[in-house]
């Protein structure tokens, strides 16, 4: 069976450091970027002309706190304390099979987050170092 053509639903998309899935999540992106160097010239005008420069990625998750998990902020506090460099991806599972980004980052920014009243919550952002790699896969 293929991916079916539809708009994927947010919640069916998980991010893991390793095999540890963030428990807890409301919600996480990644970020694509490219770099552009400038190759205007006198050709060119009065026109900008750019090439392709370096790639770099970042994903990021916001959760809430549950310091009864197998896996939440103190071990990711853990991780970046010791300044581990992670094996992180977020996975899209769908009837039609799995997609997946994925590479080796670092922890950039762990914040915690606790209002009077409400739900105790932390963010957390991952810089990529290295490829990030896709995989589709449908299921059979």
């Amino acid at each position: 069976m293929a991916f079916e053509s539809k708009i994927s639903n947010g919640t069916d998309m998980l991010l893991s450091i390793g095999e540890n899935v963030l428990g807890a999540s409301s919600s996480c992106s990644i970020e694509f970027t490219t770099e552009t160097r400038d190759t205007s010239n006198k050709d060119t005008g009065d026109w900008g002309s750019f090439e392709y420069g370096s790639k770099s990625w970042s994903m990021s998750s916001e959760n809430f706190a549950d310091f009864g998990s197998d896996f939440g902020y103190s071990e990711i506090f853990d991780l970046m304390n010791n300044k581990t460099k992670i094996d992180v991806k977020c996975v899209l599972t769908e009837v039609g099979g799995t997609f997946t980004l994925s590479g080796k980052a670092i922890i950039t920014s762990l914040p915690l987050s606790a209002p009077k009243g409400d739900n105790m919550s932390y963010s957390v952002s991952f810089q990529g170092t290295g490829a990030l790699l896709k995989t589709k896969v449908p299921v059979a």
